[in-house]
């Protein structure tokens, strides 16, 4: 199971609740079968017009209040559904006893269609060989209820037999077609789930990625404003090394690079392509079509560069997601000389970079980074045109 579908279930409860209104709807609509005999008569038909009427109105109750109880909990119960399938047979086997001639193919036999409804019901919400049982039982049930009311009045006809195997075939084919039915509306909302869960995880790992980013540029510009500066004036005899304060200033600064280089979390050189497929994972599950192509990426690569490469591929599709107006990019990632060049391209609106000169905010915030590191960044875009981000990497 996907570690976060477990957790993701919207789709599957959505699944679910759509199967029990259209059980609910057909399990109506079934019902109104029994209507015209209580509108416009037809008890003549029947021995007794109580018995008729009460299992009528009783079935109507039944399926109220079982499909009430359903959609409050959001879920049919295996007790509901086998009792649904007991008081089927009971009605299949019982009310042809009240008709006075045979009502195998009468339109007075309103029990045959919420039957049907039962069986359909069984197969979609409750395990397969249950529901085939409670399946053969209804069928039985409905054939030796007809059976025992043909022999007590005109017999078995081949009429009678005909429309007895019609019925039966129906009970079989919608169940079936339920258990079909449901299974694939429970498949398509598990995907949905699960490019849910997938979608979420991508998300949580960009905030991350982010998150990292943004605190190496935070610590880049703390690191000119401290060490470099430090440096810096000593070399241009500005400050005396000997003096006590400037090597508390030099303690202080030793301090901060050995937290930068112990905090930092980055990626170790036989990880590198590993990780950049999975940036491109992280894009398309967040909806970015990526087409990738890596060839010949050096064996060995120090963690700066690669966490620099796998930044600057990250920004720059999450550039094509925002600016761009397409959903597809190509990400290039080649080996040059023992360094790598990595290129991004989108085929979108593209920009002006005479008005833009430093590119969309995105592209301006990788500079640095790049730059740092001792690469390299071109963007080549235009109105119209797309855009190219080239990220270069020497050793």
């Amino acid at each position: 199971m996907h570690p976060a579908a477990a957790t993701v279930n919207g789709a599957r409860t959505h699944a679910e609740l759509v199967l029990i209104k259209g059980s609910a709807t057909l399990r109506a609509i079934q019902l109104s079968v029994g209507l015209p005999v209580l509108l416009f008569g037809g008890f003549d038909d029947f021995r007794s017009t109580t018995v008729i009427v009460g299992s009528y109105l009783s079935g109507v109750a039944w399926s109220a209040v079982m499909f009430t109880m359903a959609l409050r909990r959001r879920r049919v119960a295996l007790s509901w559904v086998l009792a649904d399938l007991a008081l089927a047979a009971i009605w299949l086997f019982t009310v042809p006893q009240m008709c006075v001639a045979s009502c195998a193919s009468g339109w007075q036999l309103w029990v045959v269609p919420p039957a049907v409804g039962s069986v359909t019901l069984a197969a979609i919400f409750i395990q397969v060989g249950i529901a085939a049982v409670g399946t053969v039982t209804v069928a039985v049930a409905y054939t030796a209820g007809i059976w025992a009311n043909a022999a007590r009045t005109v017999g078995m006809s081949a009429d009678t037999v005909g429309m007895m195997a019609v019925n039966v075939f129906f009970m079989l084919g919608f169940g079936v077609l339920g258990w079909v039915l449901a299974r694939l509306q429970r498949a398509s909302a598990w995907k949905v789930d699960l490019a849910t869960a997938d979608a979420i995880e991508a998300r949580a790992r960009e905030a991350t990625a982010r998150a990292r980013y943004d605190e190496r540029t935070r610590q880049y510009d703390v690191l000119h404003q401290t060490v470099l500066t430090t440096l810096n004036k000593i070399a241009r005899g500005g400050l005396d090394h000997r003096a006590d304060e400037v090597r508390a200033l030099c303690a202080r600064d030793s301090d901060f690079l050995r937290g930068l280089m112990t905090g930092a979390d980055d990626i170790g050189p036989g990880d590198f392509v590993g990780a950049l497929a999975g940036v491109v994972r992280d894009k398309q599950a967040l909806g970015l079509r990526v087409h990738s192509q890596f060839h010949a990426l050096p064996s060995t690569l120090p963690p700066p560069a690669a966490s620099m490469l796998l930044g600057a591929a990250r920004e720059a599709l999450t550039n094509v997601a925002k600016h761009a107006g397409v959903g597809e990019a190509w990400l290039t990632a080649v080996g040059e000389q023992g360094g790598v060049r990595l290129a991004v391209v989108d085929r979108g609106v593209g920009f002006d970079p005479a008005a833009k000169p430093g590119g969309r905010g995105l592209i301006r915030e990788l500079r640095h980074s790049v730059i740092e590191t001792g690469g390299t960044v071109d963007v080549t875009s235009g109105p119209g045109h797309g855009t190219v981000v080239e990220v270069l990497w020497k050793p």
